[in-house]
């Protein structure tokens, strides 16, 4: 229970104070100087401010973007209202992308806006690394435990064994997918598989399709053995 306030206070003090850098929405002046981040991995760039126009490319999480105007007028997609904003990506590409999936910042350096996107993505690594440190059990659609554990820890180690066969745990370093929202194993995985991660509110889900059946884990604690101390081979693989 103090692990778990402790490091929500960390992951909280971290957002407000990067929250601290971005203007609201509602007061900031579309200008020359005006950039944004995207929010949301496989955000897409429409021809048109309405959630119904074509699409021209899909943007990934991180990416920093050049904004041209705003809206009028909010919107509904989905439960948000928000505004659409007209934007320039880095290899020059116009369209709308809705406001949920931006945040905007006032900069005269794109140079400043690159290290602003590259300490948003730390900061959100962080922050999702934190949250998935510990032992999570498959379990089926009925909530019982079956047949496979995953251990994560913050430095990016993981262990993954099926019941009663931990000793021959494979091991290595895994890293997270943004733009696909998945989490990649650089030695795989004792159920042969990478895993979706999926944001529900303020929490995370890690699950995957495999042949028309739902992989899915459930955190079952905090809790972790030694971390695995990994091989020269496994130490260099690369998720």
């Amino acid at each position: 229970m103090m692990k778990n306030k402790i490091i929500g206070g960390i992951v909280s003090a971290l957002m407000l104070g990067f929250a601290g850098l971005y203007c609201a929405k509602d007061d900031v002046a579309i200008t020359k100087d005006t950039y944004g981040i995207i929010t949301k991995g496989y955000s897409a760039l429409r021809i048109e401010p309405m959630v119904f126009a074509g699409i021209i490319i899909y943007l990934g999480k991180g990416e920093s973007v050049e904004i041209a105007e705003r809206s009028r007028e909010k919107s509904w997609v989905g439960k948000m209202n928000d505004f659409w904003y007209k934007i320039k990506t880095k290899d020059g590409t116009v369209g709308w992308v809705f406001g949920d999936n931006i945040i905007i910042h006032s900069s005269k350096s794109k140079v400043t806006m690159d290290k602003i996107a590259s300490d948003f993505m730390e900061r959100e690594a962080l922050q999702i690394k934190k949250y998935l440190a510990g032992k999570w059990w498959s379990v089926n659609k009925f909530g019982d435990f079956t047949n496979h554990c995953l251990e994560l820890y913050e430095n990016n180690k993981y262990r993954s064994y099926q019941r009663e066969q931990e000793s021959r745990a494979i091991v290595g370093r895994y890293r997270l997918d943004f733009n696909r929202n998945e989490i990649i194993f650089s030695s795989g995985t004792s159920f042969r598989s990478n895993l979706d991660l999926l944001k529900r509110g303020n929490e995370y889900e890690i699950k995957k399709n495999i042949k028309e059946r739902e992989l899915r884990f459930a955190k079952i604690g905090l809790e972790l053995p030694p971390e695995p101390v990994l091989t020269t081979k496994e130490n260099t693989k690369k998720p």
